[in-house]
This record gives structure tokens, C-alpha cells and sequence, in this order.
């Protein structure tokens, strides 16, 4: 394969899939040329992103194209991967991978089997205060890890819509939003060893016709205590909220998603770091995460702020053109399905203690 890489879209209701389109066009030798949906909003699309409308049957069909982004509803995310892979196509699907658990296994029993390149599109382990977070407890600077906080949010309201009310899907918004600060977790300390997990509705915002408002999860891990919070009426932008907490027996971290700060406590100087706290965030005058003005596509506001798309759209490109291994890959997506499974049953079980696979 030559150094240019051509880039076709399965679906396009996502509203990630024009954030990566954006970012995919930064990247030099790389083009973004055409998009199929059965959806009838697929010319708006293509229209307002300069991209050829095509059939699904075509773009699989059209030898120069090399990869494939999937941003279809869940249900549909392995049958068109699989089609994709089959053509000789590298593939990107849209987190979380598939619309339940059985999805994420044969998603990685078709990677496994796949010389081409297979990821899963988790890009908030991405951020670089996560990446940097990472760095920092590998090095010991704030020693061994004890515990961890963590938090996740969707937007209020989100729960009503359709996007986290999919039928096929095995749950609602922890399945869809909350999967992001879950999948940065298991990309720091590993999938936990078992959950206990209440996932619950509250009478104050919706009725039964949507999926879950919240979840309380413990993660546990033989020497570290963990804890995510997440719920799905936050007054704030997405993920302004949500916060990883890590605490060591010599300092601790503080990590915020968008936008993106870290603070660094350490209990004595240590090189780079004095006694006390040590902070960074980015300006709060960045783009705003969502964008304001309608779109005729999908259900859910587009993107402005793509900051976490653009080293995911890299590590795919270079992926694609290097050999080297996915930034996000499918054996993780599929340790976190396991995991939000996990809740679910757990929730099922009044909270009781559920254990995960341990391969």
C-alpha cells in the first residue's frame, strides 16, 4: 500500500463521524472521499462535507479505497466491519464497538483472524492528560497507587433520545456515554477482576421508556479500590464533569477530560516537582465541545472541539501505513463491554459481586 491513504464512511447519523472526518483531513496524504448511509439525510451530509454519496455495495466494492469508518446504529456496526474486513479494507468502528457483548466477541475473533487493521473508536485514553497521567504513575512519582475516584456524565436530557434508546443495544446511556471514562480506565490499570453495581432510574427524569439515568459501580482490583460515578442529567458540557482521581502513597493526580487539566500533588520534592501541588489546564477559551447551529444528520449536536480525535485518527493512519499496533484496539473495547455487562448483571443481582473473564 502506498504512503496515501483513501478513506470511505458506513453510516454518517453518528455525530462523531464528521469530527473524524475533520480530523483525518489535517493529516497529509490522507483522503476522506466518499460516505454511504441507507439514512435519506446522506446527501446533507455529503453536501456539507464535500464527500461523494455512494452505495454501501460500491464503497465496499471500490478497490481505491483502503479504510473503512463505521458510524452506524450499534446494531450495525459488526455486519458492515465484517463486510469491510472482507473487501480488504482497514476498519474503524465507532465506540463502543457493536450494539452488546457478543458483538465486542466476534468483533475480536474477525480482528483476530484480519491482516488488516481493526479499531475501536475510544479516543478519551487519548487525551493528552490521560497519556501524561499514565507516564506519571509508571514512573512512581506519586508512589504505588492505593485508590481511585472516577466520574462520567452524559448531557441532560440525552438519555431521552433515541441514540441511547437503541432496541438491539444491551443498555442505554452506560452502555454508550459511559463506556468513555471506563475505557480510559481499563487503558491505565487493566480490566478489574470483578463489579458490584446498582445502574438505576429516577422517577424525577424520565418514565420506562428510556434506559438508565446513573450507576454506582465498584471495580475491583486485588489491591486497589476503585469507584466511577456516572449519570445522564449533567447541567454542564460533555465530560466538563467527568474526572479521573488516582491516589498513591506519595502524591495523587487529578484528571479532567474537556477541558483537559491535571493536578499533581506530591508529599515531598521529587525532580520536576516541588512539595504540593503542581497544575496545568488547557485555556477555557478552547472551542466549545458541542456545536451550536442544528444539524440535519443526527440526533445529537456535532462536535467543535476535536482535540481527542485527532491522535485517534493519527494512531489509525500510521497504523494503517506502519503496521504498528491500533492506538485503540478491539481486545480493550471488548474488556470494557465485559465490563459494562458486568453492571448490568450485577444490577440484575441487586448489586452482588459479578466476575469478569479473566482472558
Amino acid at each position: 500500500m502506498s504512503n496515501a491513504v483513501v478513506v470511505g464512511l458506513l453510516g454518517i447519523t453518528h455525530p462523531h463521524a464528521s469530527s473524524r472526518v475533520r480530523a483525518l483531513r489535517e493529516i497529509d496524504g490522507v483522503e476522506v472521499r466518499c460516505a454511504a448511509d441507507t439514512d435519506d439525510r446522506l446527501t446533507y451530509f455529503t453536501d456539507k462535507y464535500d464527500l461523494a454519496p455512494t452505495t454501501i455495495e460500491d464503497l465496499l466494492g471500490d478497490d481505491g479505497i483502503d479504510a473503512v469508518l463505521v458510524h452506524s446504529k450499534s446494531v450495525d456496526m459488526v455486519p458492515h466491519a465484517e463486510r469491510a474486513l472482507a473487501a480488504g479494507k482497514a476498519v474503524l468502528v465507532e465506540k463502543p464497538g457493536g450494539g452488546r457483548l457478543a458483538d465486542l466477541e466476534k468483533l475480536a475473533r474477525l480482528s483476530a483472524a484480519s491482516d488488516r487493521v481493526v479499531q475501536v473508536g475510544y479516543n478519551v485514553q487519548l487525551a493528552g492528560t490521560v497519556i501524561e497521567a499514565r507516564q506519571l504513575i509508571e514512573a512512581g512519582v506519586i508512589g504505588e497507587v492505593v485508590s481511585v475516584s472516577a466520574r462520567g456524565a452524559a448531557l441532560v436530557g440525552e438519555h431521552l433520545t433515541a441514540h441511547l434508546n437503541q432496541p438491539a443495544d444491551m443498555g442505554g446511556a452506560l452502555w454508550i456515554i459511559g463506556c468513555h471514562v471506563l475505557d480510559a480506565l481499563v487503558s491505565m490499570f487493566g480490566a478489574p477482576e470483578s463489579v458490584n453495581a446498582r445502574v438505576r432510574k429516577s422517577s424525577k427524569l424520565s418514565d420506562a421508556t428510556s434506559r438508565e439515568d446513573s450507576a454506582a459501580v465498584l471495580l475491583n482490583y486485588p489491591d486497589v479500590s476503585m469507584t466511577f460515578s456516572f449519570d445522564t442529567h449533567d447541567h454542564l458540557e460533555w465530560f466538563e464533569s467527568s474526572r479521573i482521581s488516582v491516589y498513591g502513597t506519595n502524591g495523587m493526580l487529578e484528571i479532567g477530560i474537556l477541558p483537559q487539566r491535571l493536578r499533581v500533588y506530591v508529599d515531598e520534592p521529587r525532580p520536576g516537582y516541588r512539595h504540593g501541588w503542581t497544575e496545568w489546564t488547557e485555556s477555557h477559551f478552547t472551542p466549545p465541545f458541542a456545536r451550536t447551529e442544528a444539524n440535519k444528520f443526527s440526533e445529537l449536536p456535532e462536535l467543535e472541539n476535536i482535540s481527542n480525535f485527532r491522535p485517534e485518527m493519527q494512531g489509525f493512519v500510521e497504523a494503517i501505513r506502519a503496521g504498528s499496533a491500533p492506538v485503540s484496539p478491539v481486545s480493550e473495547a471488548l474488556a470494557v463491554a465485559r465490563l459494562i455487562d458486568a453492571c448490568y448483571r450485577s444490577e440484575q443481582a441487586g448489586g452482588a459481586c459479578v466476575e469478569l473473564p479473566r482472558s
